[in-house]
């Protein structure tokens, strides 16, 4: 892992965390790009050059976010008794006009990220399905794995990561490699647990190869499964969460369509309006999706 693409709109949601992509650049070795998308107040006068008035907001903006990482890096350092390991941190800031969906896809690519580290905010599954949620919609476009922090929860290193997955929809040529990077630099113990919504599913499905392809994929990672029947997909993987302790939860999500976020389908959108851990989303590409998949086909798989 090279750079760790961090959005700061300066609430105690983003400091908390800047605070984890801190930590996990201290652990990975990655620079850390703080990225702040903003609208200006006033439109600058007519008889002013735009772009320049740009330019102008943009470094002014980039100043200010470069202190506030500074500052941040420095306290954080003291509190944790390391503060010439976190001083050691590279960092840079980089402030754009726009909107912050847009802006953070657009910035992923341009600065080449291997992760975004985002905050995350409960706001039920009503407010996320009619006013939106930039940080769902991020992981449903992003190329890159999304690490969703919710708002309240301080940094733990990560010892136990739970990998929520639908066997059955995991293709061969899954790419994998993010997961098992990450999971590797913490050391971490990964429990894979694939839920059955039924005693039907749980008849008809061999996942024997499945788990076979994903040792393979996974390898000197230390690995565990597990299985349970459970209709309502979120409501077990948010139960598995509590029962094991774990420190992080991964996820693929799907990209679903209005309506169905609207009817609150999303098994991301259900987890992220109650968040216990952490949330590491891989990217959508990484499944191969069939554009004749069924409704119920997608339903059926976590994300």
């Amino acid at each position: 892992m090279k750079s760790i693409l961090v959005p700061i709109d300066y609430s105690n949601n983003s400091r908390n965390a800047l605070t984890y992509a801190l930590e996990i650049a201290r652990v990975t070795g990655a620079e850390l790009i703080l990225f702040h998308a903003f609208y200006p107040i006033m439109t600058p006068p007519a008889s002013l050059d735009t772009t320049d008035v740009i330019l102008a907001l943009e470094e002014g903006k980039a100043r200010s976010l470069k202190d506030f990482a500074l500052a941040t890096r420095t306290e954080i350092g003291l509190a944790e008794g390391q503060l010439e390991a976190y001083q050691s941190i590279p960092l840079q800031a980089v402030a754009r006009m726009g909107g912050s969906y847009e802006m953070i896809l657009e910035a992923i690519q341009k600065y080449k990220a291997d992760l975004v580290v985002m905050g995350m905010q409960g706001g039920g599954p009503w407010s996320q399905a009619l006013l939106g949620s930039t940080t769902i919609s991020v992981m449903q476009e992003s190329k890159v794995p999304i690490l969703a922090v919710p708002e309240n929860i301080p940094y733990r290193y990560f010892q136990k990561v739970l990998f929520a997955t639908n066997l059955s929809k995991l293709p061969a040529t899954a790419d994998l490699q993010p997961l098992r990077s990450f999971v590797a630099a913490f050391g971490a113990k990964l429990q894979v647990l694939h839920l059955y919504r039924n005693n039907l599913q749980y008849a008809t499905f061999d996942p024997h190869e499945a788990l076979k392809q994903l040792a393979a994929k996974l390898q000197d990672i230390a690995l565990d499964f597990s299985f349970d029947i459970q209709e309502e997909v979120a409501e077990g993987i948010c139960k598995y969460v509590l029962e094991q302790h774990a420190d992080l939860l991964v996820l693929i999500p799907q990209r679903h369509n209005f309506m169905e976020r609207l009817l609150d389908r999303s098994v991301t959108g259900k987890i992220t309006a109650h968040p216990q851990v952490p949330l590491l989303a891989l990217p959508a590409s990484t499944l191969t999706y069939n554009q004749s998949i069924t409704d119920q086909e997608k339903a059926a798989n976590p994300g």
